[in-house]
């Protein structure tokens, strides 16, 4: 089962020695298609020793971190916030190594900041919005793209589409402009099968005659005053085409749903940064004394930097927390988890995963 989104929060309950944590310890950064999008988040380092917090500090020269990640600090000497920031030059999700010095230099313990890019997908090509055009103007069978000064389109896009009502040929825009500039190329002919005894099929075109039912259908508003057995409906609007089952007039005459023939619409990309992302909070903080641990974790889940509710998060997966490393997922699941005494020894980490 893939893994959608992930973060990871530590809660730690001190009794005794010296215990070092960082308010944060991993963040998802978002990215383009290739790097990261330049942006920071902070951590902030609390030491304690035994029930007592003590000062810790931080040289900024001591940090390893990778290329075009950045650290700097504020000026608490007791609890300096670090704050953590990407550049465009970061491609990767990585690791920053940071020394935390306590009693005066004399006790450094290194904590681990991980961090990971979410990044966006390709852009897919825009959806097509081609026109159709009718008449008699554009004519011919050349692929060559060819100008037809009197087609009577004042503004054609490339893909729109021309049908002639007279040929039943099909054209192509390849050059946008005005009708002394827009070029077409020859497609394809639509016409129906010659109908027995040499009569042709009559290819009409409009609005009235719609939807997708095979069932042969009457369409008193079709327009259409004397239809013969095969005859073809192109509705202009749809681009949906019919075939008539039942001749006769507008009143009698039945029709059957054929196909559409409009060029299929490619699908929108993902805009923008709409990677999917989490975050955990903690109701009542991450740090407790004398095992006094009681705090509910809830994992938020964003898309495209909108926080998600419960029915749209169960519509990409489902949430499963892992404790301390394990591979096995906790028997909670959803996005809370409720923690108590009995869940943390000195200190417990807990990573939610959106899976689906």
């Amino acid at each position: 089962m893939a893994i959608r989104s992930s973060d990871q929060i530590s809660i730690v309950d001190l009794t005794d020695g010296y215990s070092v944590m960082l308010t944060n310890d991993s963040h998802t950064f978002l990215g383009d298609t290739s790097k990261a999008i330049a942006a920071s988040t902070q951590t902030t380092v609390i030491a304690m020793c035994g029930a007592s917090q003590v000062a810790a500090s931080v040289n900024l020269d001591d940090v390893v971190k990778p290329t075009g990640v950045n650290v700097t600090k504020d000026t608490d000497a007791t609890q300096p916030t670090l704050t953590i920031a990407v550049t465009t030059a970061v491609t990767a999700g990585g690791v920053v190594d940071i020394p935390i010095q306590l009693d005066n230099g004399n006790i450094t313990i290194h904590k681990l900041f991980t961090f990971q890019i979410a990044f966006k997908g390709q852009t897919g090509a825009a959806g097509s919005s081609a026109q159709w055009y009718t008449g008699t103007k554009i004519t011919g069978t050349s692929t060559t793209a060819t100008i037809f000064s009197d087609s009577g389109i004042t503004a054609a896009k490339v893909g729109d589409m021309y049908l002639n009502t007279s040929t039943q040929n099909t054209y192509r825009c390849t050059v946008a402009g005005a009708a002394d500039v827009a070029k077409w190329v020859y497609v394809s002919n639509i016409k129906g099968a010659t109908g027995g005894a040499g009569s042709s099929a009559q290819w009409y075109t409009g609005t009235g005659i719609t939807g997708t039912s095979t069932t042969a259908t009457i369409f008193s508003g079709s327009g259409v005053a004397n239809a013969k057995v095969g005859d073809m409906y192109l509705n202009t609007s749809t681009q949906n085409t019919y075939r008539c089952t039942v001749a006769g007039a507008a009143d009698v005459a039945k029709w059957v749903y054929v196909s559409n023939i409009k060029g299929a619409t490619g699908g929108t990309g993902p805009a923008g940064a709409d990677a999917i992302t989490m975050s955990i909070t903690s109701s009542n903080g991450t740090i407790f004394k004398n095992t006094g641990v009681s705090t509910t974790l809830t994992a938020h889940v964003y898309k495209a930097g909108v926080e998600l509710n419960a029915t749209q998060i169960a519509a990409l997966g489902t949430i499963k927390w892992y404790k301390d490393g394990s591979s096995t997922a906790m028997s909670t699941t959803g996005p809370t988890l409720n923690i108590t005494p009995t869940d943390v020894t000195n200190k417990a980490s807990y990573i939610a995963q959106l899976e689906g």
